[in-house]
């Protein structure tokens, strides 16, 4: 069925099999979740985020309560600082394995984002050192650009030319290929939208899918949230972690290669290897789309930011978006360089190397709607 990582791990020994679950217990995955255990763990982190964000409202109008005369210079410096984190250093590069989000989901996300961008200023906002409040064209990513993150398998490399450097590309292809080929597309669906405590304005999604595990009638297959079928974004996380491990293809933070006799015995190896980073500081299955990253932070501003406003936008904007539904059919590996628009947070604008990966369609609930593929390409 979805996971491919009990595909994968048929083909071993009974003590293998039982290696590779508790691995992946390990990493603090729930690949065995359903899609209604997994939404309940989503809801509770986006609950707390949401919290965390309006609780921070008042600690930021205390701060400028209480500011001292503006020091720019400093603003200025901090700024720049702010801006180095967007920069990809000596021209490496880095794989990423992300789903782009399809018309019409799109436009509204990038409306919602415009609308957000003029509750914050009116006054023009990109300049770095005369902007009161500095909106930075390289802190969003073009529209056509936005993207959920599935996981970041590599470290930034060298963009070594040679064949070895094509040739892992094209190994890390094949590996996904294989994986994507028993992995039933799915469908994501919109939950809120917020603006994170830092500054992020993120467009959060759950997972929806069938009653069971058995076909179902076409108008009851996307009807159930908290269906007991197997998680599939997790699913899918949890795939392409095994399959670089399993594979040996992931890039850790030492010289020597990572495999997975070495993981079981010494669990504390899987925070060198990138591809265990969590996405949106959650591991169990947190998805995102990040709209824009805003400079809010006070040492950023030269005058305060409404907090509040901008959080009445994110309410409305959750109420016009949340239910809205978006097929995945397939996935994008790509070779980032960080050099486009939204810098390192874009996958795929002056990406190095990128390929689509198709997902299996054949069964599945999306597999029944076929018709409509052609008229609506995002259309469950």
């Amino acid at each position: 069925h979805q996971s491919n990582v009990r595909h994968i791990c048929r083909s071993s020994a009974a003590a293998s099999g039982a290696m590779d679950r508790i691995l992946l217990e390990r990493l603090g995955i729930g690949w065995k979740d359903s899609v209604s255990e997994a939404n309940e763990k989503r809801m509770k982190e986006y609950d707390r985020q949401l919290e965390e964000a309006l609780d921070y409202v008042e600690e930021y109008n205390k701060y400028w309560e209480t500011a001292r005369e503006l020091d720019l210079q400093a603003m200025l410096e901090k700024r720049r600082l702010y801006e180095k984190g967007f920069v990809t250093e000596d021209g490496k590069t880095q794989l990423a394995v992300s789903i782009r989000i399809c018309e019409p989901l799109r436009r509204l996300f990038a409306e919602a984002r415009e609308e957000v961008l003029r509750s914050l200023t009116e006054e023009p906002a990109a300049d770095v050192e005369r902007s009161p409040v500095w909106v930075p064209d390289f802190a969003h990513i073009q529209d056509e650009d936005l993207h959920v993150t599935v996981c970041i398998p590599s470290l930034w490399r060298e963009p070594n030319v040679g064949p070895a450097h094509d040739a892992y590309n094209r190994e890390v292809a094949k590996a996904l290929h294989t994986i994507a080929a028993d992995h039933e597309a799915f469908v994501l669906e919109v939950d809120r939208l917020v603006l994170t405590k830092d500054g992020s304005l993120l467009a959060l999604f759950r997972a929806v899918g069938a009653t069971d595990g058995k076909v179902v009638p076409v108008h009851d297959i996307l009807s159930d949230r908290g269906s007991d079928t197997l998680d599939p974004m997790t699913s899918l996380r949890s795939d392409v972690l095994y399959v670089f491990l399993e594979k040996k293809l992931s890039h850790i933070q030492r010289q020597n290669e990572l495999d997975l006799a070495q993981v079981h015995e010494h669990p504390h190896l899987l925070r060198q290897a990138t591809i265990v980073k969590t996405v949106g500081g959650s591991a169990h299955g947190y998805i995102h789309c990040s709209l824009c990253r805003l400079a809010v932070a006070p040492e950023l501003t030269k005058r305060p930011v409404d907090w509040k406003a901008i959080h009445r936008v994110c309410r409305s904007w959750t109420a016009k978006l949340a239910g809205r539904r978006m097929a995945v059919r397939d996935f994008t590996l790509s070779e980032m360089t960080g050099l486009g628009q939204g810098r390192n947070k874009n996958p795929f604008d002056q990406a190095r190397w990128l390929e689509e990966i198709q997902l299996k369609q054949t069964t599945g609930p999306l597999a029944q709607r076929s018709w409509l593929r052609s008229l609506l390409p995002c259309f469950p």
